[in-house]
């Protein structure tokens, strides 16, 4: 989603920029969550998945670490517009619709990371769990916002 804004809009203050953020992400947590029944029924794996934007597409695959073969869930947003792409980038990590991480990162390039299955000596996510992150990024008068892009994990043999 691309949404346009008029600079004297746009939050400039940290805090403004984090009441923004808040918000942004209260809107996108409310609007993805399911009505009733199991959601983890309805997502295709984080294998692979992608969700095409308008404005670029975000990315989620599974890396193995060590003997597990789903130790990190990769997640990249990319930018069509690569002069955008520099810049702060407000984000969050659900797991079955539960934060485990909010953060800001200022980055050169697009937004990517890894999510660690194994943290801080406990597993974060299992097999059949539900990953999704929101991310947004203003640069200039733009702001992107990630598109819903939840998936599962898969499961594993063993």
């Amino acid at each position: 989603m691309k949404v346009r804004t008029y600079r004297s809009a746009s939050p400039t203050s940290r805090v403004g920029r984090m009441v923004f953020f808040a918000v942004v992400l209260m809107i996108a947590v409310f609007a993805s969550v399911p009505v009733s029944g199991s959601a983890q029924a309805s997502y295709q794996p984080c294998t692979n998945y992608r969700v095409t934007t308008q404005w670029g597409r975000v990315e989620v695959d599974t890396r193995p670490a060590g003997a597990d073969s789903i130790g990190n869930i990769a997640w990249a947003m990319f930018l069509n517009d690569i002069s955008h792409t520099p810049g702060r980038y407000d984000y969050q990590v659900l797991v079955n619709g539960k934060s485990i991480l909010t953060d800001t990162v200022h980055k050169d390039d697009n937004l990517h990371m890894t999510i660690p299955r194994y943290q801080r000596g406990h597993y974060v996510y299992e097999s059949g769990d539900e990953i999704q992150v929101i991310a947004s990024h203003a640069p200039g008068d733009v702001l992107y916002v990630t598109p819903i892009n939840r998936c599962t994990v898969p499961y594993t043999a063993g």
